[in-house]
């Protein structure tokens, strides 16, 4: 309808309704369509091919439409935009998307690889962290996401490009080829390798969650489990937000909210996330997941009316945009190889951990507080068994060997022994003499293990001996009760650290 009051104005007060095309506001995110998108970096890149600011017709009128998100005022658009909707469409989603989703890396992709080769966000900061977690360790990844969407626009199907676009194709060379690359090269460093054509405008938010595979194993969780706790993150953003509380029946969940192992730990806790945030003014996304949080949250929404940004996009490939066929052409080919020069060869094949009876399948150590424990008797003096002659002292360890294996007991007087040990363990060290009836016992003393090299000495009113042990913790595991774990994949030098991903 306003539209056709201001043809009737027009008729009647031309002067007028040019001055009141050019006193409205834009629509907020107007300029949200037409502009330059690198699929490799997934970022704007603040140049337009489209020109999206000719607002007047050429008969000198303008389109303009009621936004109820800013109290009804008139807002304009361009003529050469299609608008989709001008009005609250509003949608929340809290989920989770496990770990081998990669389906926000390949939308609105037009590309001509080998299947083995990934692009799309292979230098984004969401995949440079899913990259780098998965380079170190066993994770698992989920993203949640929570959106909210006020304004839709497209261009239209032959849209005019914009001045500046129109300037660098002139001046690009008719050909591309290795002595033309470089130009080509440059003008897909201003503009991207597509251009947006449809919008929906809002904010939101994503939270991508890596959780430790072998961690959380470690801390008793089954695989099952695991899957679980990625199902407490959503509830857990769910109460952070406000909107849904934790009930009694879902304290399970409030350790690993926590970021809390119950037995193993890592500087790092059970899962790290990276958060974020697009439209509204700079909320960092960060709340808590143990109790509502929710006051930064509202007033972001509130500020996505007057402050939207890009939520859902379709994007074209620039080249459809070159007027030229010789230049649309090279233009092909250009971004073709720029997308395989930034592409990401995945392996196939999973880093090998070798046999260890303490790693399971994934190289995730099967339990925690497990190493190697040497132990050498260095020396015995003072012993006094015998009356006459020479004490024929041996060393029993009751923790690891049978007090009835003597015939082995006695050869730790001349050297050492290794065992794989729960490192819990408490040596008893007990020094017997060997006569023909029945052993006396000399001397007993115990000693914690820890990790490391270690000597001591104990000593009774019947002798003395002194003794070294070193305690070499499993594979992948550390601390003084080896009750920690390390990185399991950064010792794995064949381990690409490619991810498939969210």
């Amino acid at each position: 309808k306003y539209i056709r009051l201001l043809l009737l104005l027009l008729l009647l007060f031309p002067n007028q309704i040019t001055h009141q095309c050019e006193s409205a506001p834009f629509v907020p995110g107007y300029n949200l369509v037409g502009e330059g998108f690198d699929v490799v970096t997934l970022q704007r890149k603040g140049a337009y091919l489209v020109d999206v600011n000719t607002f007047l017709t050429p008969n000198g009128t303008c389109t303009l439409c009621s936004n109820p998100l800013q109290g009804n005022v008139l807002c304009k658009f361009s003529f050469l935009i299609v608008i989709l909707s001008c009005n609250c469409i509003h949608s929340s989603l809290i989920d989770t998307y496990m770990s081998q989703d990669s389906h926000d890396w390949k939308v609105g992709r037009h590309t001509f690889l080998s299947a083995s080769l990934e692009v799309g966000g292979t230098r984004s900061a969401a995949y440079n962290f899913a990259t780098a977690r998965a380079r170190e360790d066993r994770y698992t990844f989920s993203t949640h996401r929570v959106a909210c969407k006020h304004y839709g626009y497209r261009v239209s199907n032959r849209p005019p490009l914009s001045s500046e676009f129109i300037k660098d194709l002139a001046r690009l060379p008719r050909l591309y080829n290795s002595a033309t690359r470089d130009q080509y090269e440059e003008l897909i460093h201003t503009y991207g390798t597509h251009f947006i054509r449809k919008v929906r405008l809002g904010g939101r938010l994503r939270r991508v969650t890596a959780a430790r595979t072998c961690l959380s194993t470690l801390n008793g969780f089954s695989l099952k489990e695991v899957h679980k706790m990625h199902s407490c993150l959503s509830l857990g953003v769910s109460v952070g937000l406000g909107v849904a509380g934790l009930s009694h029946g879902q304290q399970s969940c409030t350790g690993f909210l926590k970021n809390q192992g119950k037995t193993v730990t890592h500087d790092s806790g059970l899962h790290q996330h990276f958060t974020e945030v697009v439209g509204g003014t700079s909320w960092t996304g960060e709340f808590s997941l143990t109790h509502e949080d929710s006051a930064s949250y509202k007033n972001w929404l509130e500020a996505l009316k007057n402050l939207p940004a890009i939520v859902e996009y379709t994007i074209r490939p620039i080249y459809k945009l070159v007027p030229s066929w010789t230049k649309k052409t090279g233009m092909k080919a250009a971004i073709e190889q720029y997308l395989k020069d930034n592409a990401v060869r995945t392996s196939p094949s999973e880093p090998t951990c070798g046999y260890s009876s303490n790693l399971a399948y994934n190289c995730c150590p099967k339990t925690s507080s497990r190493g190697n424990l040497v132990v050498t008797i260095v020396r015995a003096w003072d012993l006094q068994g015998d009356p006459i002659g020479v004490t024929d002292g041996y060393v029993k360890i009751p923790t690891l060997l049978s007090q009835d294996d003597s015939q082995t007991s006695t050869q730790y007087l001349k050297g050492n022994s290794d065992f794989n040990v729960d490192t819990h363990l408490k040596l008893d060290f007990e020094v017997w003499d060997e006569d023909v009836i029945h052993d006396d016992r000399l001397i007993s003393c115990d000693v914690h293990v820890r990790q490391g090299t270690h000597e001591d000495t104990c000593s009774d009113s019947l002798g003395k001996f002194e003794f070294k042990f070193t305690l070499t913790c499993d594979r992948h595991l550390t601390g003084d009760r080896c009750d920690q774990i390390l990185n399991v994949l950064t010792s794995f030098s064949n381990s690409s650290g490619a991810v498939r991903m969210i």
